[in-house]
């Protein structure tokens, strides 16, 4: 299943970050800044099924000019 791109996540724990990991749970998911994700990743990684990190953004490939 495909994740909605147009969604925005905040923090969690703080409410006030824009989310940069989607933490999914067999129970639920959470989102959590980078901050508050680091600050937890230990637990999060034992509990955690999967971890989506959000808003990365990927360098598209560099085309080569052709020799004329």
């Amino acid at each position: 299943m495909a994740e909605d791109v147009s969604v925005v996540y905040y923090c969690d724990s703080c409410s006030v970050a824009r989310a940069s990991y989607l933490i999914k749970l067999l129970d639920g998911e959470l989102a959590f800044c980078a901050h508050h994700y680091n600050k937890s990743k230990k637990a999060l990684d034992e509990k955690a099924y999967e971890v989506i990190e959000l808003n990365k953004t990927e360098e598209s490939p560099k085309l080569k000019e052709m020799a004329e």
